[in-house]
């Protein structure tokens, strides 16, 4: 089993106890503005250079601009532990880090785990995945050994992608799906097409159950800097829940 690992504050980690889900988040909301970088540019670039009449490769894009807007994703490492992870992910001296394995990883509904590829240039980096495009990173951040966990609207099929294309996509004479479309008003098109996947700017993050996983949680193991009362608390909590308690990290302790 590959173990992994996620570094967050308590009050994160009794939100997942409660609700027995977890976090996803649109890479939007996170700090690093170049995040979905390469996407962006891709979809830039494929459109800008669209005429009135397109191709699959349009198409593509246009499929790719609308799973961009329904992607979430959530951050975990194949690091047990460093002492970067703790100072960053501090939260005031009491994070914890839970573990998992990548087995029950894949029983997550709609969920991707990948290993982030980390490149000197995201500006010279070039891929045809979309799944490349999204879990390409800096090298300033190759520290955190990142495996990011993705989920996104997916498409049922032909029909599926005719309903929610049909609004931004006119089809030629011979109605085929695949063969050449028409475009018109872009813009507003893709705006349609969002609206009509409800999507809107607050929709910053979404849940996706563990519930039905046996003991998802491995093991919880404390910030080393914890005071004594907070390590008593946090037993207290993994307890209840029958969540094995590793106690402080002993990063710093002599011969240990």
């Amino acid at each position: 089993m590959t173990k992994i690992y996620r570094f967050i504050s308590f009050e994160v980690f009794i939100d997942m106890l409660i609700r027995k889900s977890l976090t996803f988040v649109h890479p939007t909301a996170w700090d690093d503005p170049y995040e979905l970088k390469l996407l962006e540019n891709n979809l830039k670039q494929i459109i800008g250079s669209s005429s009135s009449i397109a191709d699959e490769g349009t198409l593509g894009a246009i499929l790719e601009h609308i799973i961009s807007k329904k992607l979430y994703c959530q951050s975990w490492t194949k690091l047990n532990e460093s002492d970067a992870l703790w100072r960053i992910y501090n939260h005031h001296n009491t994070s914890v880090r839970i573990e998992t394995d990548l087995n029950k990883i894949s029983k997550l509904e709609g969920v991707e785990a990948i290993e982030v590829n980390y490149v000197d240039d995201l500006d010279i980096t070039s891929t045809d995945s979309f799944y490349g495009m999204i879990v390409t990173k800096r090298e300033v951040f190759s520290h955190e050994r990142e495996i990011r966990l993705v989920t996104h609207y997916k498409f049922s099929g032909k029909e599926d992608v005719v309903e929610y294309s049909n609004d931004f996509l006119k089809l030629s004479g011979d109605s085929r799906l695949f063969n050449k479309f028409e475009i018109y008003e872009i813009d507003e098109g893709i705006d349609r097409i969002i609206s009509k996947l409800n999507y809107t700017i607050e929709d910053k993050t979404t849940q996706i159950n563990y519930g039905h996983i046996e003991n998802f949680i491995e093991s919880v193991m404390l910030n080393p800097f914890a005071p004594s009362w907070f390590e008593d608390t946090l037993r207290m909590v993994c307890e209840v829940f029958d969540i094995k308690f590793l106690g402080k990290s002993k990063i710093y302790k002599l011969n240990e």
